[in-house]
């Protein structure tokens, strides 16, 4: 059987220990780092505490449940059961037998075996179900088995690629607990059936051999999560912000999305709006929680999250905005602003980051119509609040600039990529995040330095020289994504999260646009060069007006199994199975009696989408299912 083996990249200590067991077929997953992270998106359960104890959740708890839950990840693509082991197991060779647990695990009765366990007391554990008992029989010297009661420790543990895709879907990333307390959580579900060895087929190493990385020694999990916001109501323009975010895996939420934009066109002062849609948006949110927020069309990510949460937390303030050179849009604030050691002395507010709870109070401060300028608002709360200290106001806001362009960058035309990184020859610093705030000049300087951070040749589709097979009449199959391509697709898709229905769509499914992900330009980049050819050469005299519009489907059974006939709004669509981790959800053409079943991951069906190619997707029956549908214009400026 093949075996994932969790452990850090640092310690190659414990992989050593490990090889010394000899086991074969084994992969390494690289465990999350405790340490190293913060876990934005995640949450204590309610209430949760140690039993033994009563301590709160630690970080490393946090890292070993999203470790074990990157094995599920990838059991779940898998064909045939998997064995999950931790790198401080030690294998009892007398009693290993995976002959026998893939028996038990693909039989009737069992959903999840432990391999190793500590059962927590009190101790109530059953005997094996009597028809698995007599099915093993005919295995002489076989390990008995039982019904766990509520057991600890994930030392080893054996599932399907069914079981993992159930354990996946019961994480709940906003009530995290110790991975050991969440599975025995699971026995409850009466369709879910554990079972256990008797006698343990592996030990634990001793803790005292490993005690700098003890679970128990590691911080106390802190609650709170990382907004990461913008505001731009043209998705084409926000292309750079977001592929960016999506080279370091940072999600972006736009506030501006399906927005009517009244804060001017910002060609002078404006942007009032940018301000009052984060007041709304902040309202609600724990206090304990952060705000990140960037202008859309002229930034880019340079570093990913924890290095930018990193500088914040070392700038130590409640509220860090940016600095730039010149003060805009009012020279005469200049003198107001206080002197700086470096030439960044006044106000930018294209990038800044705070607590929810300091932001809702400098929010309240002052208004803002959504036409006046918001810069402006921001350098007037910042240069009132600065005489507020010096007179001792206990009320007064913790703010800070970023002087040195620790964090944030602005427009300057000495900036340089040094190393793979931006770098600032005036303060030495490397910051993560570029705002390219001026006029012609600092597009030019962001355009620039983008494509140096960003070259172009890392495409999330593959060359095809127009090539393809015909798989019907008037339906087409051509080389589109590679497996690997799909995986990581799904997987922005997911981190950007926010499934629903388009609103202009007569037959509402989950989806998720191409546009939000930040994949417009590339997925139009890639279609007219491969894609085009292939459909104006076969359905000549064919003229291709462009795409219409490219969205992720996703199919689960909580939310939407199935989609009723139809025909799409498009000329030529494309559809791209991204995986086949699922049972049931086939899209059906049933008048040219085709279905996607067989087809390859990553291949796309062409076909004409307005009259004679109605489709269906069938129900799903188990798993999760994902797709890539791409409409073109049907004429001229046909725009959603």
């Amino acid at each position: 059987m093949k075996k994932l083996v969790i452990s850090l990249l640092k310690r190659t200590d414990r992989k050593r220990n490990f090889q010394k067991n000899n086991l074969e077929d084994y992969v390494w997953v690289d465990a999350i780092d405790g340490s190293q992270q913060i876990f934005r998106d995640c949450r204590s359960a309610p209430g949760w505490k140690n039993p033994y104890n009563g301590r709160p959740l630690l970080q490393n708890e946090v890292a070993c449940f999203l470790s074990h839950a990157k094995a599920w990840k990838i059991a779940a693509q898998s064909k045939q059961p998997v064995i999950i082991m931790e790198d401080d197991a030690v294998v009892n060779d007398y009693i290993w037998d995976e002959e026998f647990y893939e028996e038990v695990i693909r039989s009737d009765y069992c959903d999840f075996l432990y391999l190793q366990r500590n059962e927590n007391e009190p101790m109530d554990v059953g005997g094996c179900p009597e028809p698995l008992h007599k099915d093993l029989n005919r295995f002489k010297q076989r390990p008995a088995l039982e019904v766990p009661s509520f057991p600890y420790n994930l030392t080893a543990y054996c599932i399907t690629p069914e079981t993992a895709r159930y354990l996946l879907l019961k994480m709940d990333k906003k009530n995290m607990m110790p991975v050991d307390d969440f599975v025995p959580g699971l026995f409850k579900d009466p369709s879910f059936k554990p079972l256990a060895l008797v006698e343990d087929s592996c030990n634990q190493v001793s803790r005292d051999s490993w005690s700098d990385t003890d679970i128990e020694r590691s911080p106390e999990f802190k609650n709170f999560k990382i907004h990461i916001l913008t505001v731009g109501d043209k998705e084409e323009l926000c292309n750079k912000l977001n592929t960016s975010a999506r080279k370091f895996d940072i999600t972006i939420k736009n506030l501006g999305l399906n927005k009517k934009w009244r804060g001017t066109d910002m060609s002078g002062p404006g942007g009032g709006q940018k301000v009052n849609l984060l007041k709304e948006y902040i309202q609600d949110l724990p206090n304990e929680d952060l705000i990140l927020f960037t202008d859309a069309f002229d930034v880019f990510y340079a570093d990913d999250i924890n290095t930018i949460y990193e500088r914040y937390r070392d700038l130590s303030a409640k509220v860090i905005f940016g600095a730039e050179l010149y003060c805009w849009p009012q020279e005469d604030l200049a003198d107001a602003h206080p002197p700086s050691k470096t030439p960044y002395r006044y106000l930018n507010s294209g990038n800044f980051m705070g607590t929810v709870q300091e932001l809702k109070r400098m929010l309240r401060y002052n208004q803002i119509k959504d036409d006046e300028d918001d810069q402006l608002f921001f350098q007037n709360i910042f240069i009132t609040n600065t005489s507020r200290i010096k007179i001792g106001d206990e009320n007064a806001f913790d703010i800070r600039l970023d002087y040195e362009c620790y964090l944030f960058q602005t427009h300057d035309e000495d900036v340089e990529i040094l190393n793979g990184q931006l770098h600032n020859p005036k303060t030495l610093c490397c910051p993560c995040i570029y705002h390219g705030n001026g006029g012609d000049d600092a597009k030019v300087k962001f355009n620039s330095l983008y494509d140096q951070l960003f070259p172009a040749d890392g495409s999330m589709f593959i060359p095809n020289n127009n090539k393809f097979e015909i798989l019907a009449p008037d339906m087409l199959l051509i080389d589109f994504m590679t497996q690997s391509q799909c995986e990581d697709l799904i997987d922005l898709a997911d981190k950007h999260g926010g499934w629903g229905s388009l609103e202009y769509d007569k037959f509402p499914a989950q989806e998720i646009r191409m546009k939000e992900l930040g994949m417009w330009e590339e997925l139009e980049k890639a279609w007219n060069q491969y894609i085009v050819p292939v459909c104006e050469h076969y359905w000549q005299p064919l003229q291709m007006y462009g795409l219409r519009d490219g969205f992720v489907m996703r199919y689960a059974m909580d939310t939407q199994t199935n989609l009723n006939l139809h025909h799409d709004a498009s000329l030529v669509t494309g559809s791209v199975k991204l995986n086949d981790s699922y049972k049931g959800a086939e899209l059906v053409y049933p008048r040219q009696n085709i279905t996607n079943k067989d087809i390859p991951v990553g291949k796309m069906i062409l076909f004409p989408g307005q009259v004679t190619h109605g489709h269906e997707c069938l129900p799903l029956k188990d798993g999760v299912k994902y797709s890539l549908t791409i409409w073109t214009c049907r004429y001229v400026n046909d725009t959603i």
